[in-house]
């Protein structure tokens, strides 16, 4: 770093004639190193204390049990679906449902068996639309040939079946309402042994009982999230194969309420997890190792590294910024951290003996994560925990760090001044 001295012209108010101050050199570094020790006291002011966890429960210890999807009820509680691995050798786990209050207190639970989780809302009635699917795999030559079957399931404000449909040969990940009362089921399709591609991603329009209305899909692709978008529309995230995740391979797609492609677009990181819309019509989405968010037009805005950590969910803050939750995947430990509105990391909390596989906004504001608790090395429980973070960030005053800094330099100008 070069330092330039220069000679000042100031006007004498005895005389009228210009007279010079001298910046020597020692004094425009004192100053220099003055900013630079002031400057970080407003990024410090910035920063904030990680909320703290307000509660947390278990859920069904016994039978190593997880929930991979929470979401909020009118009545101020939960929703949360998992599996519970009851059949330790072999065979398939039994789908869990689980309403609880808002304080995570089981409310009910209901099992169906032989049923992977894969999402769950709550529908305009009071009922719920669970997600879930089986996978089955068999030799084929040198290669295993996949295959799947989703359900798409009806329940009542009990949690108890209505009806089931069934989509043969697709893996469903995410299930939303819409707003015409059906519902938009997104995943992908195993393709066969022999493919250039390992699998499709899928979009299924449904009507209210269930029954298809489009599908659209979309080759070397499997889609892992999505979402209803203000308009009607939806987008939907993924990577290019489940098996392999490489630099690029990540996606969204926008489409409009017709199922029509409005924009498809890679980005440089290897599989989108979770992506949510934001007020200005972007969309921010978690990945592993990274978090970025993008405008309306699917080009990118910013994009954060975040090493050794998988993002499987991300959050909109109420006060602005974003909540990142997942694993982190070196130390096996659950996470949940915050960011500001340009994705630098305001808060981090690490939760022992977990791994987050959801969340969702608490009613009174924090965030409710959802996943699993591991209990020994071969024991596990569903689990859902509680952030509490109600108070707005107070952001540090505007320019308060170069504004000290500039009145020290000021101070050092003057006192050079009077001796020069």
């Amino acid at each position: 770093m070069f330092f330039a001295c220069r000679t000042t012209p100031i006007i004498d108010s005895m005389t009228g004639r210009n007279r010079y101050f001298r910046s020597s050199p020692i004094r425009v570094i004192m100053a220099a190193l003055l900013i630079v020790a002031l400057l970080p006291a407003a990024a410090v002011s910035a920063a904030e204390t990680a909320p703290p966890v307000a509660w947390n429960v278990t859920f069904s210890p016994e039978e190593n049990s997880k929930f991979d999807a929470v979401a909020n009820t009118a009545d101020g509680g939960y929703i949360a679906l998992g599996s519970a691995l009851t059949k330790v050798i072999g065979g398939r786990g039994d789908l869990l449902l689980v309403k609880t209050d808002g304080q995570g207190n089981e409310v009910w639970t209901q099992r169906l068996p032989d049923i992977e989780a894969a999402s769950v809302a709550e529908t305009a009635d009071g009922g719920y639309i669970v997600g879930g699917y089986n996978i089955s795999a068999a030799a084929s030559g040198e290669d295993l040939a996949y295959q799947g079957t989703s359900f798409l399931i009806r329940t009542d404000a009990d949690g108890k079946e209505i009806w089931r449909q069934v989509l043969p040969g697709e893996k469903v990940s995410a299930v939303r309402p819409t707003a015409d009362g059906g519902y938009a089921v997104i995943g992908w399709l195993w393709n066969p042994p022999g493919s250039a591609d390992d699998t499709t991603a899928v979009i299924t329009k449904t009507d209210a009982n269930g029954t298809p209305t489009w599908n659209r899909t979309f080759p070397a692709a499997a889609a892992n999230t999505g979402v209803v978008t203000a308009d009607g529309g939806y987008i939907i995230g993924g990577t290019k194969s489940p098996f392999t995740y490489d630099i690029g391979d990540a996606f969204l797609i926008r489409l409009d309420a017709d199922g029509n492609t409005l924009w498809h677009k890679n980005y440089a990181v290897p599989v989108i997890f979770d992506v949510k819309e934001t007020a200005d019509g972007g969309f921010v989405y978690s990945a592993n190792y990274w978090y970025g968010l993008v405008d309306a037009k699917g080009d990118e805005v910013w994009l954060r590294n975040m090493e050794g950590l998988a993002g499987y969910a991300v959050l909109l803050r109420p006060a602005g910024g974003y909540v990142i939750a997942g694993k982190d995947i070196r130390s096996g430990e659950g996470f949940a951290l915050g960011t500001d509105a340009d994705g630098a990391v305001q808060w981090r909390t690490t939760l022992p003996d977990t791994g987050v596989y959801a969340a969702t906004g608490a009613p009174g504001g924090g965030y409710t994560l959802a996943g699993i608790r591991f209990l020994s090395p071969v024991s596990s429980a569903a689990w859902l925990a509680n952030l509490e973070e109600t108070a707005t960030p107070t952001p540090a005053t505007p320019g308060f760090g170069a504004a000290a800094a500039g009145a020290a330099l000021l101070l050092l100008v003057a006192v050079g001044g009077r001796r020069g």
